[in-house]
């Protein structure tokens, strides 16, 4: 199969989106069209790999059982419940809707999900978002008295 960007490489790499448990799209991209991940797929360890899992990590925020986190550029990792990952998606959303609306358009005008992910312009600003929105849920804890070490 052929790399779906350069359409010259074998795709060697497959990407799948996966909306409420239904396969939505797979996009087939060779590995120099493939998207930076925040870590290099030929250089994952064991210890890597297990760092991607869930199972055994704790909350960032309320210091629970995690349910779900994100790979941060530098190959670090956050990691949430479920009931902190709803804030903390929530403060991310009011960062994207008071500062880059612009973005909300695009995704709706975009065909493809993968695609529109991978635009360097978008990673950026997602990067920045994401690490103060982070800060602003941690704040927001320790002044309400929610923080994990209260």
């Amino acid at each position: 199969m052929l790399c779906a960007k350069c359409q010259r490489k074998e795709a060697t790499i497959h990407l799948t989106t996966v909306v409420d448990g239904t396969e939505e799209e797979t996009i087939h991209l060779c590995k120099e069209c493939t998207p930076p991940m925040g870590f290099d797929l030929d250089k994952l360890d064991p210890k890597q790999i297990e760092a991607l899992s869930v199972i055994g990590k704790k909350c960032e925020f309320c210091g629970g059982n995690a349910f779900s986190g994100e790979i941060r550029a530098g190959g670090s990792a956050l990691y949430w419940c479920f009931d902190c990952g709803m804030e903390f998606a929530s403060i991310f959303q009011q960062l994207l809707v008071a500062e880059r609306p612009d973005l909300l358009q695009r995704s709706k005008e975009q065909s493809s999900f993968l695609a529109f992910c991978s635009d360097t312009t978008l990673r950026a600003w997602t990067a920045s978002a994401s690490e103060r929105a982070t800060q602003k849920l941690k704040d927001r804890r320790r002044e309400d008295g929610r923080d994990k070490g209260s």
